[in-house]
């Protein structure tokens, strides 16, 4: 998980609050284990993420609190989920919740940081885009301890590429290619051939394309600061995949890896893989077993 942060207890449901309903009946009685979810964004990767919770945690995990900038999106899947979960403001979702998904936005992320600064919850993050554009709310969440939870997303090899960080690194490229159109400017026109929509670094490619190169940031997060990642986004009539390849060069040796994704079913611009990986980080950070 990335960016770095302090460990988390050998049992990370231990420092949740969780109802306690049950013990206080009978000194004999266990604490309810389940650990309410606040989930920021009810769109395509939120539907998809709550519905993979719902079915696969159901006695570890319930979405409670939900927040979206459109109200009836937020209706809408709170009347999907079987948790019949509330519409919340930001400040009331982080005091209800033990722990925080933002699906959303590099916007979301911005307004939801300073909630979080005061009153410290584990963020599970998507927009991993938005801490690259405006380093300084990573810095908030690191002053204030918050657990940061960075899923590997739609890409293989960032942990690899955390671990060649500690080392010397002298070279990362990150190239994309997807269907024009799953990218903005790609589906325009017919294409015959790839046509290259970005070369430059992650930074830049996170802001250009906000809602569509998260990995290049996460890429980044991963290999720290001080490590430049070169990327090139390619709108490929030819794919019909959402492909990314990542090449690491340094004193550990070099690495290759090359992931092929189907794209979600609720959005071809997001990676199914992505929404996978933000369930298994979600899994391993709560040492779930159901």
């Amino acid at each position: 998980m990335w960016p770095r942060k302090r460990p988390a207890p050998s049992n990370p449901k231990s420092f949740l609050s969780t109802p306690t309903t049950a013990s206080k009946k009978s000194s004999r009685s266990k604490p309810n284990p389940v650990v309410r979810i606040g989930l920021v964004g009810c769109g395509a990767i939120g539907r998809e993420l709550s519905g993979i919770l719902q079915r696969r945690f159901p006695k570890s995990v319930r979405i409670t609190s939900l927040n979206d900038q459109d109200p009836a999106a937020a209706d809408r899947l709170a009347r999907r989920l079987r948790s019949r979960p509330q519409i919340h403001s930001l400040p009331q979702l982080v005091r209800e919740s033990d722990l925080v998904i933002e699906a959303a936005s590099a916007g979301a992320v911005r307004a939801l940081v300073p909630h979080l600064v005061r009153r410290p919850k584990p963020l599970l993050l998507l927009s991993t885009g938005a801490l690259l554009v405006q380093p300084e709310l990573l810095r908030r969440l690191r002053r204030a301890r918050v657990p940061l939870l960075i899923p590997g997303g739609a890409l293989a090899g960032v942990e690899a590429l955390a671990a060649a960080a500690i080392g010397r690194i002298d070279r990362i490229r990150l190239t994309t290619r997807k269907p024009p159109a799953a990218l903005p400017g790609g589906g325009k026109r017919q294409l015959s051939r790839p046509r290259l929509l970005f070369r430059g670094s992650a930074r830049q490619a996170a802001a250009r394309f906000p809602k569509n190169i998260n990995v290049a940031a996460t890429v980044a997060l991963a290999a720290g600061a001080g490590h430049r990642v070169e990327v090139q986004i390619w709108a490929d009539p030819a794919v019909r995949r959402n492909t990314h390849l990542l090449e690491v060069a340094g004193a550990f040796g070099r690495m290759t890896t090359r992931v092929e994704n189907l794209p979600s079913p609720e959005n071809p611009a997001t990676s199914r893989l992505a929404v996978f990986s933000a369930a298994a980080t979600l899994q391993r950070f709560l040492n779930i077993s159901d």
